[in-house]
């Protein structure tokens, strides 16, 4: 894991008996995130062959990194709540509007760019 589960739950504030799924949602996010840098930043890569070595310290993983994990971590346990793509606006009229998204995540993840390694296929 690249955040802990105490560190979500105080991020989001989330404190709950369900700690499994709070957990599936850094995961999530972990995969998001390891994805868009092209590697697992809890891992020394040696050499040009892509042979993975010790372990870091979660520690010294960039908080930016621990940061971006846990924000994508948290829109994933918003739209757990039966939130999917969904966002309400009432007005002090009585009025509402619902406006229907998808969760984009790459204004999270632009921010990590300096830390992403280049794909060459």
């Amino acid at each position: 894991m690249i955040v802990t589960l105490e560190q979500f739950q105080r991020y989001t504030n989330v404190f709950t008996d369900n700690e499994e799924l709070q957990k599936s949602y850094i995961y999530s996010a972990t995969d998001i995130v390891t994805d868009y840098l092209s590697y697992n930043p809890r891992y020394k890569i040696l050499n040009t062959s892509g042979e993975l070595d010790d372990v870091i310290n979660i520690d010294d993983i960039p908080e930016i990194i621990k940061l971006t994990v846990m924000r994508i971590g948290a829109l994933l346990q918003v739209e757990g709540d039966s939130n999917i793509g969904v966002t309400s606006k009432q007005f002090s009229e009585g009025g509402s509007r619902t406006f229907i998204n998808t969760t984009d995540f790459f204004k999270y993840l632009i921010q990590l760019s300096k830390y992403r390694k280049i794909r060459i296929w």
